[in-house]
């Protein structure tokens, strides 16, 4: 008998892409950027493949619940995420990863309000996002150290690995 995709495997499936993302995402903060190195991109092509599943998964775990605050920011961060997906580069004069790492980092601390509203993932999930993106803004900006990146990317992917686990051990989901 053929088993059919439910929402509620789904979203569990959704889940291990959203802890996987953000294991690899921690990891990848220790792993200095080299564009020439053609598994670094295939890593990197996975994190992002499987954020954006992840992202999904999150959304849909709790969809009524994060209301239209949330959800309007799930959008820019699909879009960010969707956006880097692929090879870098430039359009204009614009960095299309900067401009899509930003994208990412705003939506979800949009979708973070409405995480907490949600009160379905543990608090640490949008609290970690916000800490991600002000530390990455601000390291941005002020040209901060290497290390200051590292805390934003492990303070991101924390997030995912928490949320999707939360998800994954959620009864209802099994």
């Amino acid at each position: 008998m053929a088993s059919t995709m439910t929402l509620t495997r789904l979203v569990r499936y959704g889940s291990l892409a959203a802890m996987l993302a953000g294991a690899l995402r921690t990891i990848s903060s220790f792993i200095p950027y080299n564009a020439a190195s053609v598994p670094l991109e295939w890593f990197y092509l996975l994190i992002d493949v499987c954020l954006l599943l992840g992202l999904l998964s999150l959304y849909l775990y709790q969809h009524e619940q994060v209301g239209r605050v949330g959800f309007s920011g799930l959008l820019p961060a699909l879009i960010g995420t969707a956006s880097i997906i692929g090879p870098d580069g430039k359009i204009g004069n614009v960095d299309m990863y900067d401009a899509a790492s930003l994208l990412i980092s705003l939506g979800l601390s949009v979708f973070a309000i409405g995480v907490w509203s949600a009160g379905r993932l543990p608090r640490a999930v949008p609290v970690l996002w916000w800490l991600s993106t002000l530390i990455g803004v601000v390291g941005f900006a002020v040209k901060g150290p290497p290390s200051t990146f590292v805390l934003a990317g492990v303070a991101f992917g924390l997030a995912f690995v928490i949320a999707g686990l939360k998800i994954w051990t959620d009864s209802t989901y099994r």
